[in-house]
Parts: structure tokens; sequence; C-alpha cells
């Protein structure tokens, strides 16, 4: 049996799992435990169902085919049953993604599929679906010489004084092929996300950040053929409906009861930081000005 304890990191790879057991003191009381072993069929009395999960209050059973079975529990634990000639590496993906998500999210963490920069102390996210950019996005303003706090996964804890804070967790960039060239990074890729994906994990510049207070939210769109760069300040419902829809797994959402929580959350960062709809093109040639749109902004901000 294989057993792995986290301690407030959210990692990319198996290697570093068994990095973070290495490091942690004998008295360290874990924050996550993830275990491999049996996974039950079925859950007792669901709330929600599918083909591939079923919730109820404080468990989740997710089935990934031909990767694994895994079962999240009260906020605490990630139970994991490899499908026979998985590798390890390919599990993890899953256990730092979709199940971290679930098991924040029973917490009662916002947890969006954003990435996130610090800007002059604040953190500014910027959210979008697969593929979208964020990731290439977060890259350029680190060559540019912000900080990253995370990427694809943003965790959204809300402080003493009512703000949402994002914490750091560690996490690498993961970038496609053409972005590392555009970027010049080639040499800083590491391995590959996956073996069929032409997308790399890359060790972003800079030290790790502390967490910091959410100071902007971007929802990012394709630019129309003949339209510029621009941004505009969502209206409050139009907020709230697009904040609901960049949860990192939006159909989860329902399941685990968090509709209240994500709208509450959006309404809060309306008002201490704003949400705003980002349209940029598509190339690479006017990623220059995007950034220049976005500094512009910023000193208008902060």
């Amino acid at each position: 049996m294989r057993r792995y304890v986290i301690s407030g990191l959210l990692v990319d790879s198996a290697l570093e799992l068994h990095s973070a057991v290495e490091a942690a003191a004998p008295s360290d009381t874990p924050d996550v435990t993830i275990v491999e072993g049996e996974v039950p069929v079925h859950l007792c009395d669901p709330r929600h169902s599918t083909a591939a999960w079923e919730a109820r209050r404080g468990e989740f059973l997710l089935r990934v085919p031909e990767v694994a079975d895994f079962l999240i529990s009260e906020g605490r634990s990630i139970l994991f049953k490899p499908i026979s000639g998985c590798e390890l590496h390919t599990i993890a993906l899953y256990l730092v993604g979709t199940c971290f998500a679930i098991l924040l999210q029973q917490r009662g963490e916002l947890v969006l599929h954003a990435s996130a920069i610090s800007v002059g102390g604040r953190a500014v996210l910027f959210c979008g679906a697969s593929g979208a950019g964020k990731s290439t996005l977060a890259a350029l303003l680190c060559r540019r010489g912000y900080g990253l706090i995370s990427d694809d996964i943003c965790i959204l804890t809300l402080s003493a004084d009512d703000r949402y804070v994002v914490r750091p967790d560690g996490r690498m960039l993961k970038l496609w092929s053409n972005s590392l060239d555009f970027l010049e990074w080639r040499t800083a890729a590491q391995r590959a996300v996956r073996s069929d994906l032409d997308k790399y994990f890359v060790a972003p510049p800079g030290n790790r950040l502390a967490a910091q207070t959410v100071g902007a939210v971007y929802l990012i769109r394709d630019a129309l053929p003949d339209e510029p760069d621009s941004l505009r300040r969502l209206r409050t419902l139009e907020g709230m409906r697009e904040l609901r829809r960049n949860a990192y797994r939006p159909a989860l959402v329902s399941a685990m009861d968090m509709e209240a929580s994500y709208f509450a959350g959006s309404a809060a960062l309306q008002v201490s930081a704003g949400i705003f709809c980002l349209s940029r093109k598509r190339d690479f040639t006017a990623a220059d000005g995007l950034v220049e749109l976005l500094e512009e902004h910023w000193r208008s901000l902060f």
C-alpha cells in the first residue's frame, strides 16, 4: 500500500508526492492523506449520481476510465484504486487536479479554473476553460517580472476581514510547445504533462509567494476577428453567472450543494475586487499590447 501525506501544498507529480512525504516530520499532523487501496463500487444512498461519479454529503466517488477510481472524503482524505496499466504520474494529475478541487470544496472553499499572478501585493486571476490561454498569459506576465501564485486551479479562502485570498500551491506552469517557443523557455521545460500531449511542466522564475488578497478577476474570451483587445467590468448578475461557470468543475457545484457559496463569493469579489471580461486575440504578436492593456488597468485599480 502506498500512502502519501500532504501538508498545505498541492503538487504536480508522483515524484513530488514522495518528496512531500520525505519532508514531513513524523510529528506532523497530515492535512491531506492520500492512500492507494480498495475503493467502493458505489456510495450508500448518493444524493447525486452519474456514470462517472456519485456524491453525498462528505463523500465523492469519482471514476476515471483507464486511470483510477477515487473516493474523496470529508475534505481530508483521498483513496484511489489504479486501473491496471495506468502509470502513477498520470493518476497524480487527477489527484492534484479534480480530486483536490473536490476535497477543497468539501471544506467550503471556492475553487476556480484559473491562474493567478501577483501584482502590487494583490492576486490577479485569469479564468477560462481548458485551452483559453490562462497558463500562457500567466507565463507571459512572469517573464515580465510578476510572480506566479497558482496555475490552472485557484483556491479562494475567505479571510477574517471578509476578503478572499489566494494561497500559492507550489504548482509548475503547464505550457504547450508553441508557447514555450514564443517565450523562449524551451530549455526550461521539464517532462511532458502526459505522454500523449505536447504540453510540458515549467518551473516559473522567482520565489514562492505568500497568500494574497484578490485584486481583480478576469474572464478570458476570444476577441472577434476585427475587435481589439479590450476589457470591461461585468454587471452583478453577469459576474455571478460567469464566476459559477468558471468553477474548476462547474457540473460539480450543484452536486456538492455549493451554488449559494459561489454566488455569495461572486458578490463579495465584485465589491472588493471586481470581475472583468478580458477579450483578447489569440496571436502571440499581440502579446505586448495585451500586457500593456492589463498594466494600464492595474494602475487604475491599485
